[in-house]
């Protein structure tokens, strides 16, 4: 199984992201992802946040395995022409790492503090769409001329290529009528958030729509996520909650998955089992370095024994 580590980059500083994202490459995770955010998105908002393209840049510099991505940058955020370009440019600056991750975006509080249009949910999904189908041509080498709602692109095109043969888009979102079908459109992973019965759902409606469009559902490679706190007691468990959540003033952490090495390796493997083939795992400052670490040297051998009697992951 695919296993990744989403550092949220609120509240934190640089030198702390560069020194886990290290860890996270020697570790040997698959993939370091990033949030496409301008205020902190838990707690207390008003806080300071780093700017995830950057990040994802930094991260492609330092690092030589890891993949690189963002779950997920909001389209509203910049032209799909111009956040084409930035993805190829990163694929590079990572010798073919990059992730393109995208969504609808949903931050309202973002949105009306820069003046950006978030609209109704429907724009947004009408938005999302056209913007999807602009960058899924230019990343593919596509020149594009297109008079849309939203966009009007002429004979445009991204002119520095990636790497890869094929730059993957991941999208992150569960809207059932019109994100999942631009993800059987476009999408080469899907990533959505909650309990294996209602990701097992998504997936069957995914399904639906690659039916529909004439895509094969196997090309598209499922991701779900969640907090972990690595520890066989509870209480040091909490302990560990309860000072992430004072860093950044919340009420209380959202809930991870919390238990020994075997418990987390059970956790994870039932996604698994209803077809997901990657999972991200989130830590926030103060980094909990002990989940880091025993995820990757204690739960991800108990992990591949678990999923080893079940077919393979799609490969990426």
């Amino acid at each position: 199984m695919h296993l990744g580590i989403n550092l949220w980059p609120q509240n934190t500083t640089w030198r702390n992201l560069r020194e886990h994202a290290l860890l996270v490459e020697r570790l040997g995770f698959d993939s370091l992802w990033v949030w496409d955010h301008f205020y902190s998105i838990n707690g207390d908002l008003h806080r300071p946040n780093l700017e995830g393209w950057q990040l994802q840049a930094a991260y492609a510099a330092i690092t030589e395995r890891v993949r690189i991505g963002c779950l997920v940058s909001g389209i509203t955020h910049r032209h799909p022409a111009v956040l084409a370009n930035m993805a190829t440019t990163l694929d590079n600056i990572s010798g073919g790492r990059a992730i393109l991750g995208i969504g609808a975006a949903w931050n309202a509080l973002e949105h009306n503090a820069y003046g950006l249009d978030l609209g109704t949910p429907g724009e947004r999904s009408t938005r999302f769409a056209e913007a999807a189908k602009i960058i899924r041509k230019l990343v593919d080498g596509e020149r594009v001329t297109q008079s849309g709602r939203y966009y009007e692109l002429t004979n445009a095109e991204v002119l520095v290529r990636p790497v890869q043969k094929r730059l993957p888009i991941l999208i992150g979102g569960g809207g059932e009528q019109r994100t999942l079908r631009t993800t059987a459109r476009y999408a080469d992973m899907w990533h959505g958030f909650g309990t294996t019965e209602q990701i097992a759902h998504k997936l069957a409606v995914l399904g639906k729509h690659c039916v529909e469009v004439g895509r094969d559902r196997n090309e598209i490679m499922p991701f779900a996520g969640k907090w972990v706190v690595i520890r066989e007691d509870p209480a040091e468990a909490q302990r560990v909650r309860e000072r992430i959540a004072r860093h950044h003033g919340m009420s209380t952490t959202p809930e991870p998955f919390i238990g020994g090495p075997e418990q987390i390796a059970q956790s994870i493997a039932a996604y698994w089992k209803i077809g997901v083939k990657g999972f991200i795992v989130a830590f926030a400052e103060p980094f909990d370095v002990e989940s880091i670490e025993r995820l990757a040297t204690e739960v991800r051998p108990r992990l591949e024994a678990l999923t080893s009697e079940t077919p393979a992951a799609v490969s990426r």
